[in-house]
């Protein structure tokens, strides 16, 4: 039996990085299955391998049989059959095709700082060390958080976002702010249609920046949970949809269920009152609609659901949630 492993020949290299195979060190002790605690170690003399912590063990058709600590072998009798002192294969190996991170939770429920990676016939291939463990561990803990953020899959767009030149950086968000300005100027427009009602009821033009700011900020928040979850699930769109809108909905009746008496003691107007309630409500609702919807259509368009769905969401949840307003007013108090 040789000194160190060095399988003739791999599977054919994982090009996505995701399986173990990528961390896989092939200079490692290993020892017969009928070879004695002294001959292994006195093997080990000299020895030049990627990692000496273990020393495992294989029949002679190169299938794992077991692991052996570098402790245990040091602290047995040189007569002693390795047999004897050997750990189950089953615990310490996994296939060379396993998921890494999968790997590394192997290990982490076990105890382990080396994995065996063995090919589907169960033959010894090479190991995985602690060293590689901890960068498995690393690289997946970063992976997280670029799930968390949104950004996963756009991490190098998404940093050239923040770290290009002033002029680069306006050249990617001008275009969607431009878009929101033509969204404000339909606002505008639209608001101008109701000057000569506002001026006879000038109470109901108070609380337009409540209404557009309470609905936009529902929406809002729908949209951030949107953008950092877009790499977070692979559910199907209906049944997040459906929820999210009955957490806007019920956001919005709690908000116009709380608006409804305070207007109402302040301004003796129960027609006033039931305006802003009930625009809360709708307007929340249709707010967390489209901030839902504009992120994931973005991202499904290719663009960047950060820059894009910002600035069009905003102007399109405050343009609806003016209509909604003044289409209420319209009729209970117009």
């Amino acid at each position: 039996m040789s000194r160190i492993s060095t399988p003739d020949r791999l599977p054919p290299a994982d090009v996505s990085g995701q399986t173990v195979e990528r961390y896989l060190v092939t200079r490692v002790p290993v020892a017969g299955w009928r070879e004695r605690v002294g001959d292994a170690r006195t093997r080990l003399i000299g020895a030049r391998v990627d990692d000496a912590s273990h020393v495992f063990v294989l029949y002679d058709d190169r299938r794992l049989a077991g692991v052996v600590a570098i402790r245990d072998l040091l602290g047995a009798a040189e007569t002693m059959p390795l047999q004897t002192i050997v750990r189950p294969a089953e615990v310490y190996s996994v296939s060379y095709d396993a998921d890494r991170e999968q790997a590394a939770s192997v290990a982490i429920r076990a105890g382990l700082s080396i994995l065996a990676v063995c090919d589907a016939e169960g033959r010894f291939l090479g190991a995985v060390p602690a060293r590689a463990l901890m960068t498995i561990l690393r690289d997946e803990h970063l992976e997280d958080l670029h799930h968390m953020v949104g950004i996963l899959g756009k991490s190098e767009a998404a940093k050239d976002a923040l770290t290009a030149a002033p002029h680069r950086r306006a050249l990617y968000r001008l275009p969607w702010l431009l878009v929101g300005m033509t969204g404000s100027a339909v606002a505008t427009a639209m608001m101008s249609r109701y000057e000569a009602a506002l001026s006879a009821h000038i109470a109901v033009a108070f609380f337009i920046p409540a209404i557009v700011y309470l609905a936009d900020s529902v929406g809002t928040q729908s949209e951030v949970v949107v953008v950092r979850g877009l790499s977070l699930t692979d559910s199907a769109l209906l049944p997040l949809f459906a929820g999210e809108l009955g957490t806007g909905a019920l956001l919005g009746s709690m908000l116009g269920c709380l608006a409804f008496p305070i207007v109402w003691f302040f301004f003796s107007n129960v027609g006033l009152a039931a305006t802003v309630g009930i625009s809360l409500a709708v307007a929340s609702t249709i707010a967390t609609a489209f901030g839902f919807l504009m992120p994931w259509m973005f991202a499904r368009l290719g663009f960047d659901a950060a820059l894009g769905s910002g600035p069009v969401a905003t102007v399109v949840q405050d343009t609806f949630s003016l209509m909604t307003y003044f289409v209420v007013a319209s009729l209970l108090v117009f």
